[in-house]
């Protein structure tokens, strides 16, 4: 599904990225760790086109994704929900959803309001507040209608995150659910999120930045490399 290779990236004169090369599959959780200020953040934006790659290549289904805007990618099925969130001021809860509709072409009115009417089934949070401007939403709201705006859009990798970041145990628990539910719709999800224990709970396998480049890699499920993987945190 998504393969990078050697990849590069650059704020300015600062080499965030150098060198990072890994593959992932449809229907994986990958989880992506470290501490901050490794290059975690600038990897999703990097794939989502909002940092342009200095060097190296990013696939997607063998196709190239680099030097394509952002909105160019987004349409080629990749999703990202940003540790901001980004939701759009000025906009009500249904229309920043509707904002996700967008990923998918060539669907009927008929389709994408079932698709909306999904979500407020799924969320009825969010059914509740549907004419209420998004950023007066709670954290824990607009997160779930962040998760929930790529949901509708269908993505094929969706790029996610810290989540969890800030939230009561209830809603993490719910933004988790989520991000099952990507992955069991065939998406293929890079997880990016501080709550180590809570993420290996759903990912499927692993990796750890240092300085722009990958450490360490392994299994969820694997005892032996979760120990791994909480001493290389824990130094």
């Amino acid at each position: 599904m998504l393969q990078i290779e050697n990849l590069h990236s650059h704020y300015g004169t600062s080499h965030i990225i150098q060198g990072l090369s890994f593959s992932a599959g449809a229907g994986e959780i990958i989880g992506i760790f470290g501490r901050n200020g490794v290059g975690k953040t600038t990897l999703l934006k990097t794939i989502a086109g909002w940092v342009k790659p200095s060097e190296g290549q990013i696939l997607l289904k063998g196709r190239s994704l680099g030097g394509l805007s952002p909105d160019r990618i987004c349409l080629s099925g990749v999703g990202l929900v940003p540790e901001d969130r980004r939701i759009f001021p000025g906009l009500t809860v249904e229309e920043n959803l509707k904002l996700g509709l967008l990923q998918v072409r060539g669907r009927s009115h008929k389709t994408e309001r079932a698709a909306i009417d999904g979500i407020y089934e799924r969320f009825p949070r969010l059914g509740e507040r549907r004419r209420q401007l998004g950023t007066t939403l709670s954290g824990g709201e607009q997160q779930m209608l962040a998760m929930a705006r790529i949901l509708v859009g269908e993505p094929v990798v969706a790029l996610v995150d810290e989540p969890s970041e800030g939230l009561a145990p209830m809603i993490v628990a719910e933004v988790f659910a989520i991000v099952r539910e990507l992955r069991d719709r065939g998406a293929l999800v890079l997880l990016v999120e501080q709550n180590v224990h809570e993420a290996l709970s759903v990912t499927d396998r692993f990796f750890v930045i240092e300085r722009g480049q990958i450490i360490l890699s392994g299994h969820s499920e694997d005892d032996a490399d979760r120990q791994k993987l909480l001493a290389t945190l824990a130094v």
